[in-house]
């Protein structure tokens, strides 16, 4: 067999396999949208009814809806809403806060597979600078930044996995 005709084949299975798995295992993990509505003028949102022009349209409800504890602002998941961002939305966001009580078990398990996916390529890309810095390719400053970055990924990782845990129903 030729090799794109076998390369052809591949991508069909794999293309396949990808449906499949949607149809039965429901939305992506990337499914997911973070609002950061901490970064943006919060007191505003609540007051004048209306939102930071940074603040996407669809997280403008959502944030003014969003629990304030104490004087504390909290993140808000929209799980059913696909983000097109290209960067980790684990970086850059405070998540101490996150509450994922009012979410059902499949949104909450996309939230907790949406978190992983992340965490993973931000390990994935530490790796790279790593072996980039041993070759001589990247230089120590360069390689401290890339450390700090994943470290700040997998702390908001944590945050994520521990409202998880607490919106779990019990059993």
């Amino acid at each position: 067999m030729p090799v794109h005709r076998r390369v052809s084949v591949r991508a069909l299975r794999l293309a396949a396999g990808l449906i499949v798995m949607t149809v039965f295992c429901g939305l992506p993990a990337s499914a997911q949208m973070l609002c950061d509505c901490c970064g943006s003028d919060v007191s505003r949102i609540t007051t004048d009814r209306k939102a930071p022009p940074a603040l996407p349209d669809v997280c403008r409800e959502p944030c003014r809806k969003a629990k304030r504890t104490a004087g504390l602002c909290r993140p808000v998941i929209l799980p059913d809403v696909r983000d097109r961002a290209r960067r980790n939305p684990l970086l850059g966001v405070d998540l101490k806060y996150l509450d994922l009580s009012g979410l059902s078990r499949p949104q909450l398990e996309r939230v907790r597979r949406w978190a992983e996916t992340w965490r993973a390529r931000a390990e994935r890309r530490y790796r790279r600078a790593k072996a980039s810095l041993e070759r001589g390719r990247l230089s120590p400053e360069a390689f401290g930044k890339a450390e700090a970055r994943r470290d700040a990924i997998i702390v908001n990782y944590q945050h994520v996995i521990r409202a998880y845990r607490a919106a779990q129903p019990e059993r």
